[in-house]
């Protein structure tokens, strides 16, 4: 329902935008496209797995910017 309702903003803004509507709705398209860019970034996770009831999960955080000799 989100991506729908961004997808909607956005072209009801770009087409109210350009053709003789008022300048906000492009300014609606410009914030659609700036939140469907970021959703598709965040929702792309590195690995996708299911935990089933039961199942013991590691989770462990490492900062890449530092190397292993420090």
């Amino acid at each position: 329902m989100f991506r729908a309702t961004v997808n909607w903003l956005y072209r009801t803004g770009v087409k109210r935008g350009t053709t003789g509507g008022h300048w906000a709705w492009l300014i609606v398209a410009l914030a659609a496209w700036i939140l469907r860019r970021d959703s598709d970034r965040i929702s792309k996770a590195p690995i996708q797995m299911d935990v089933k009831p039961g199942d013991r999960l590691m989770v462990t955080m490492r900062n890449l910017d530092t190397t292993a000799d420090s």
